[in-house]
């Protein structure tokens, strides 16, 4: 073999190994998780209406799916109890179980007072249509699953203790079939002791189109009493 060819022969066999480097299969990439996945939801006490994403979703024990994979919020809401919501990250194909114990809601009483120097405070709470408002001629009822419904709500608030309330608050909650719909803060201030306060709220309630007007209520919860 002559010198020019040996090296013919050598850019040849080059330019085979850099064509083989060129044309190889090139790794594979990694993909983003997809899929649907399942949430097991509990409470102590059970009963507590569940919410994933804002999206009521019954009530305590259930098991909630397929759940696109990702991050979500759960809130749980029970009538006497405090709201508990729970971030959650769900994998596809996978279960996951959340299950929060809610705290009993009580009146919280100044240290400084005795047993035998306690406001007590009543409340009650009714409600009605904001004036105008006619909830079957309305056609957005009917044009959505859901139905932004505006309520004129009516508090009362009475002290039959032995001692002032002062720095008094609560919440007008709506309900639903006994479902907690929409919560209302009211800062109510101080009530004398034998003193009687009124509260009107006009809210907006987000209602499904097919609710029942004698199946609506509102409930006065959440009261405190501060120093």
């Amino acid at each position: 073999m002559t010198s020019r060819t040996l090296i013919v022969t050598l850019i040849i066999a080059a330019l085979a190994i850099v064509s083989a480097g060129c044309t190889g299969t090139p790794a594979a990439q990694p993909q983003a998780s997809s899929g649907n996945g399942t949430i097991h939801v509990s409470s102590v006490p059970a009963g507590a209406a569940v919410y994933l994403d804002g999206e009521y979703r019954g009530l305590t024990p259930a098991s909630l799916g397929p759940v696109p994979a990702g991050r979500h919020t759960l809130k749980f809401n029970k009538s006497g109890y405090e709201s508990v919501e729970s971030p959650v990250t769900v994998v596809a194909g996978g279960m996951d179980g959340v299950s929060p114990q809610l705290r009993s809601i009580q009146t919280i009483i100044p240290a400084n007072m005795t047993a035998t120097d306690l406001p007590y405070i009543d409340a009650q709470g009714s409600w009605e249509y904001q004036y105008g408002f006619n909830s079957t001629a309305d056609p957005a009822r009917w044009n959505s699953t859901t139905f932004r419904v505006p309520l004129f709500l009516h508090t009362e608030f009475s002290n039959g203790g032995t001692a002032v309330a002062r720095q008094v608050t609560a919440s007008a909650n709506v309900y639903n079939e006994g479902l907690l719909t929409c919560e209302n803060p009211i800062d109510l201030g101080a009530i004398a002791v034998s003193g009687h306060v009124t509260r009107d709220i006009e809210v907006t309630c987000t209602l499904p189109s097919a609710y029942s007007e004698q199946n609506l209520a509102v409930l006065v919860e959440n009261v405190t009493v501060r120093a």
